[in-house]
């Protein structure tokens, strides 16, 4: 990211604009408040990133990074299937990013269906299923 071309971008904005623009190098332990924040997300496709999402019950744009093999473009179609995403690969982003972020943001009730579908996709209890497999296994020994 070139993180001084993204900060001169919002100070060219109006006043009005700016206070809607919010663009951070990196969030750590405020990633929670984030997401918690927005409307919709536009990221690459990680899988632990789309379990985030989820959760927060998060419409997104994905972008699957294109030197990641495919399981990102997997990750990103497995959740554009399901109404929860829309992807866009790399090299459309600068045709279609900003057409289809005014779509959503334009349409509230596509946003609400999204996020809907994001939250039916999430699974609140994978650590503990995956924990009690492990156990399960592990007693399953001869």
């Amino acid at each position: 990211m070139d993180w001084p071309a993204v900060k001169a971008r919002r100070e060219g904005l109006p006043a009005d604009q700016q206070v809607h623009y919010h663009a951070f190098p990196y969030l750590h332990d405020e990633m929670g408040l984030a997401l918690a924040a927005a409307d919709l997300v536009v990221s690459r496709a990680g899988a632990s990133t789309l379990g985030e999402f989820s959760i927060f019950g998060l419409g997104a744009i994905l972008v699957p990074y294109p030197h990641a093999w495919r399981y990102q473009k997997v990750n990103a179609d497995f959740l554009a299937g399901r109404g929860a995403a829309v992807r866009l690969n790399d090299e459309d982003l600068k045709m279609k990013l900003l057409p289809t972020l005014r779509e959503l943001l334009h349409d509230p009730a596509r946003l609400s269906a999204m996020g809907v579908a994001a939250r039916a996709s999430a699974v609140p209890d994978a650590a503990e299923r995956i924990a009690a497999e492990l156990v399960a296994l592990a007693g399953a020994r001869p």
